[in-house]
Protein backbone atom coordinates (compact mmCIF):
# COMPACT_ATOMS: atom_id res chain seq x y z
CA UNK A 1 0.00 0.00 0.00
CA UNK A 2 2.62 2.85 -1.26
CA UNK A 3 1.96 6.04 -1.99
CA UNK A 4 3.89 7.65 -4.72
CA UNK A 5 4.00 11.35 -3.77
CA UNK A 6 5.06 12.60 -7.45
CA UNK A 7 1.34 11.44 -8.62
CA UNK A 8 -0.10 13.40 -5.78
CA UNK A 9 -1.63 17.22 -7.17
CA UNK A 10 -2.64 20.09 -5.05
CA UNK A 11 -6.75 19.16 -6.36
CA UNK A 12 -6.23 15.73 -5.36
CA UNK A 13 -6.02 12.29 -6.48
CA UNK A 14 -8.00 8.99 -5.02
CA UNK A 15 -6.94 5.84 -4.26
CA UNK A 16 -8.31 2.33 -3.51
CA UNK A 17 -6.73 -0.39 -1.93
CA UNK A 18 -7.08 -3.84 -0.96
CA UNK A 19 -5.06 -6.30 1.25
CA UNK A 20 -5.12 -9.78 2.90
CA UNK A 21 -4.42 -9.61 7.04
CA UNK A 22 -1.23 -11.84 6.41
CA UNK A 23 -0.11 -8.62 3.52
CA UNK A 24 -0.90 -6.32 6.44
CA UNK A 25 0.78 -8.94 9.01
CA UNK A 26 -2.30 -8.21 10.82
CA UNK A 27 -2.55 -10.44 13.91
CA UNK A 28 -4.67 -10.36 17.10
CA UNK A 29 -5.52 -12.82 19.34
CA UNK A 30 -8.74 -14.37 18.91
CA UNK A 31 -9.71 -12.31 15.60
CA UNK A 32 -9.75 -13.95 12.30
CA UNK A 33 -9.90 -11.14 8.91
CA UNK A 34 -12.06 -13.87 6.33
CA UNK A 35 -11.93 -10.94 4.11
CA UNK A 36 -9.79 -8.34 2.75
CA UNK A 37 -9.02 -5.12 4.18
CA UNK A 38 -10.54 -2.42 1.85
CA UNK A 39 -8.67 1.28 2.13
CA UNK A 40 -10.65 4.35 0.80
CA UNK A 41 -8.15 7.36 -0.06
CA UNK A 42 -7.74 11.46 -0.78
CA UNK A 43 -4.67 12.54 -0.83
CA UNK A 44 -4.11 16.13 -1.51
CA UNK A 45 -1.01 18.54 -1.17
CA UNK A 46 -0.70 21.70 -0.49
CA UNK A 47 2.84 23.55 -0.26
CA UNK A 48 5.12 20.64 1.28
CA UNK A 49 2.31 18.58 3.46
CA UNK A 50 0.46 15.90 1.66
CA UNK A 51 -2.79 15.62 3.41
CA UNK A 52 -4.27 11.82 3.44
CA UNK A 53 -8.15 11.30 4.51
CA UNK A 54 -9.91 8.02 4.23
CA UNK A 55 -11.55 5.26 5.56
CA UNK A 56 -10.79 1.30 6.15
CA UNK A 57 -13.07 -1.49 6.45
CA UNK A 58 -12.85 -5.16 6.47
CA UNK A 59 -15.07 -7.83 8.42
CA UNK A 60 -13.74 -9.62 11.49
CA UNK A 61 -14.86 -13.24 12.84
CA UNK A 62 -14.07 -13.32 16.41
CA UNK A 63 -15.55 -15.67 19.71
CA UNK A 64 -18.54 -13.62 21.79
CA UNK A 65 -16.95 -13.52 24.98
CA UNK A 66 -20.28 -14.52 27.12
CA UNK A 67 -21.57 -17.24 24.68
CA UNK A 68 -17.95 -18.69 23.19
CA UNK A 69 -20.24 -18.69 19.74
CA UNK A 70 -18.20 -17.42 16.73
CA UNK A 71 -19.99 -14.34 14.81
CA UNK A 72 -18.90 -11.37 12.43
CA UNK A 73 -18.87 -8.03 13.15
CA UNK A 74 -17.82 -5.29 10.41
CA UNK A 75 -14.78 -2.83 11.14
CA UNK A 76 -14.23 0.53 9.79
CA UNK A 77 -12.25 3.14 10.98
CA UNK A 78 -11.23 6.67 9.82
CA UNK A 79 -7.66 7.12 8.40
CA UNK A 80 -5.97 10.84 8.35
CA UNK A 81 -2.98 12.45 8.99
CA UNK A 82 -0.38 14.78 7.33
CA UNK A 83 3.07 13.95 5.76
CA UNK A 84 5.67 17.05 5.84
CA UNK A 85 8.25 17.21 3.43
CA UNK A 86 11.48 19.08 4.95
CA UNK A 87 14.56 19.99 3.37
CA UNK A 88 16.53 17.91 6.25
CA UNK A 89 17.29 14.25 5.36
CA UNK A 90 16.93 12.89 8.17
CA UNK A 91 13.31 11.81 9.84
CA UNK A 92 12.05 14.11 12.65
CA UNK A 93 9.32 12.07 15.58
CA UNK A 94 6.94 14.95 16.28
CA UNK A 95 4.80 12.74 19.02
CA UNK A 96 1.92 13.25 16.84
CA UNK A 97 0.28 10.38 15.41
CA UNK A 98 -1.23 12.14 12.66
CA UNK A 99 1.82 14.21 11.90
CA UNK A 100 4.82 12.74 10.05
CA UNK A 101 7.77 14.43 8.83
CA UNK A 102 9.65 13.30 5.95
CA UNK A 103 12.54 14.51 3.88
CA UNK A 104 11.83 16.23 0.87
CA UNK A 105 13.76 13.39 -1.32
CA UNK A 106 11.26 10.73 -0.32
CA UNK A 107 9.17 9.75 -3.20
CA UNK A 108 6.59 7.43 -1.63
CA UNK A 109 4.80 6.31 1.72
CA UNK A 110 3.69 2.88 3.16
CA UNK A 111 0.21 3.03 4.25
CA UNK A 112 0.44 -0.61 5.41
CA UNK A 113 1.47 0.00 9.19
CA UNK A 114 -0.81 2.99 9.60
CA UNK A 115 -3.77 1.29 8.27
CA UNK A 116 -2.61 -2.16 10.39
CA UNK A 117 -2.62 0.46 13.74
CA UNK A 118 -6.22 1.88 12.62
CA UNK A 119 -8.17 -1.78 12.28
CA UNK A 120 -5.87 -2.89 15.94
CA UNK A 121 -8.02 0.18 17.47
CA UNK A 122 -11.45 -0.71 15.96
CA UNK A 123 -11.43 -4.14 17.52
CA UNK A 124 -13.49 -4.39 20.80
CA UNK A 125 -12.03 -5.01 23.90
CA UNK A 126 -15.24 -7.20 24.96
CA UNK A 127 -16.14 -9.09 22.15
CA UNK A 128 -19.85 -9.41 22.17
CA UNK A 129 -22.48 -11.23 19.70
CA UNK A 130 -25.23 -8.74 20.67
CA UNK A 131 -25.51 -6.32 23.85
CA UNK A 132 -28.99 -8.46 24.90
CA UNK A 133 -26.36 -12.14 24.94
CA UNK A 134 -26.93 -13.92 27.97
CA UNK A 135 -24.61 -16.40 27.71
CA UNK A 136 -23.81 -20.12 29.45
CA UNK A 137 -25.22 -21.34 32.18
CA UNK A 138 -22.45 -20.96 34.86
CA UNK A 139 -24.11 -24.52 36.75
CA UNK A 140 -24.74 -26.68 33.74
CA UNK A 141 -22.98 -25.06 30.69
CA UNK A 142 -26.09 -24.32 28.52
CA UNK A 143 -26.25 -21.38 26.04
CA UNK A 144 -28.77 -19.50 27.44
CA UNK A 145 -29.73 -17.30 24.13
CA UNK A 146 -30.70 -20.85 22.83
CA UNK A 147 -32.67 -22.42 25.28
CA UNK A 148 -32.87 -22.51 29.06
CA UNK A 149 -32.04 -24.71 31.92
CA UNK A 150 -33.45 -26.04 35.30
CA UNK A 151 -30.47 -24.90 37.20
CA UNK A 152 -31.03 -23.14 40.78
CA UNK A 153 -29.62 -19.83 41.32
CA UNK A 154 -26.11 -19.57 42.84
CA UNK A 155 -27.38 -19.56 46.81
CA UNK A 156 -27.27 -16.22 48.22
CA UNK A 157 -24.30 -14.98 50.67
CA UNK A 158 -26.38 -15.53 53.71
CA UNK A 159 -24.71 -12.31 55.46
CA UNK A 160 -27.50 -10.58 53.46
CA UNK A 161 -30.35 -12.36 54.25
CA UNK A 162 -31.40 -9.74 56.95
CA UNK A 163 -31.02 -6.78 54.63
CA UNK A 164 -32.98 -8.57 51.77
CA UNK A 165 -35.86 -9.07 54.55
CA UNK A 166 -36.37 -5.39 54.75
CA UNK A 167 -36.80 -4.89 51.13
CA UNK A 168 -38.99 -7.83 51.09
CA UNK A 169 -40.93 -6.02 54.15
Amino acid sequence: MKVDFRQVTPGGVELSYSASADDLDLMADGFDFPEPIEVELSVSKSGDEIIFQGFTSTVVEMECSRCLEQFRQPVSSKLQFVVQLLDDNSKHETGDDDFVVLPKTTQEYDLSMRVREVIILELPLKALCSESCRGLCSMCGVNLNESECDCAPDKTDERWDSLRQLFED
